[in-house]
């Protein structure tokens, strides 16, 4: 709403907003009940599950924007329904790419034991493998402090010459002091917690991150012209926040005949976006990197 605030003049479209619950079946009633009402444009849902749900439903018969990527197969999504999201693991990969540019070959991961973190994990290590590398090892960081000292013994046998951090930023704070500063580290957005910890995070100094425009680039042209959301939000929510405008601007998008050349990419505050294969909009990121406690831009990441 507050991109279609700012944006009103050049929209097309009149809003409607439906509210659901946990329930994946409770997306899918909406849904209908949009269409029904003679809606045009989709945005949502949100959660995978109900994503899911709805491209299974057989009701996709608009331009629909799911804000995460459904798990069906290819042949069980209609033309009419592109995702857009944030996912770390799309993070994970560009981390990989970026990495490799900068002629990193021999990597450990380090891992907490949640299941986000092992999915950051696998999708890093999907893509090294993609680029001709093979992950070195990883480290599982169990709980408990006095395990980290196995860290430091483990980057000493390994021998890498990067690390990649699939952890949140506590876990890297903690972390970080055991891997040196020789060896270059990375993460994806997870390893940004806080904005207001600037003491907190030198434990975070050296370490490369991907992150979208609204974050780490607030001089932005885009980001700049959106009002910011209440003091009270955390990362996460902003990042969500962030989210919102960009899928209400490539709604007007999606509906614009130049999209349909295919070379059209969206300089959006999460983002550079374009359409890759199976109508899924994909994101580059700009890298930044943790210098005494604060964030600075590095440069510009591509997602393949």
């Amino acid at each position: 709403m507050a991109a279609r605030k700012v944006d009103e003049a050049q929209s097309q479209f009149s809003a409607n907003v439906y509210a659901t619950g946990d329930k994946p079946e409770e997306s899918v009633t909406a849904y209908q009940q949009a269409i029904k009402e003679g809606c045009q444009v989709v945005i949502g849902p949100l959660t995978r599950n109900a994503v899911t749900a709805v491209a299974k439903s057989g009701l996709v018969t608009v331009p629909t924007i799911a804000l995460n990527t459904p798990d069906v197969e290819e042949k069980q999504r209609t033309a009419q329904l592109y995702s857009f999201g944030i996912q770390v693991e799309a993070e994970a990969h560009l981390v990989a790419l970026y990495a490799h540019e900068r002629g990193a070959r021999r990597v450990l991961t380090v891992t907490a034991s949640t299941p986000l973190a092992k999915r950051m994990q696998q999708a890093f290590a999907d893509e090294w493998s993609v680029l001709g590398n093979g992950v070195v090892d990883n480290y599982t960081l169990p709980p408990g402090k006095a395990v980290y000292q196995g860290l430091q013994e483990e980057v000493a046998a390994a021998k890498p010459d990067m690390v990649f951090f699939a952890t949140d930023a506590r876990r890297a704070r903690m972390a970080r002091p055991y891997i040196g500063g020789s060896v270059p580290a990375y993460g994806t957005s997870q390893v940004y917690g806080s904005r207001d910890g600037t003491q907190r995070n030198v434990d975070l100094n050296g370490i490369l991150f991907v992150d979208m425009p609204w974050l780490v680039q607030p001089d932005h042209p885009a980001v700049m012209i959106y009002p910011r959301p209440p003091e009270s939000y955390s990362l996460d929510m902003e990042r969500l926040y962030a989210l919102g405008i960009d899928a209400y601007r490539l709604l007007n998008w999606l509906v614009n005949p130049s999209f349909r050349d295919g070379n059209v990419v969206l300089d959006g505050v999460t983002g550079r976006i374009r359409l890759g294969e199976h109508g899924q909009f994909l994101r580059d990121l700009p890298l930044a990197e943790f210098r005494q406690g604060e964030v600075q831009l590095v440069s510009q990441a591509k997602e393949q």
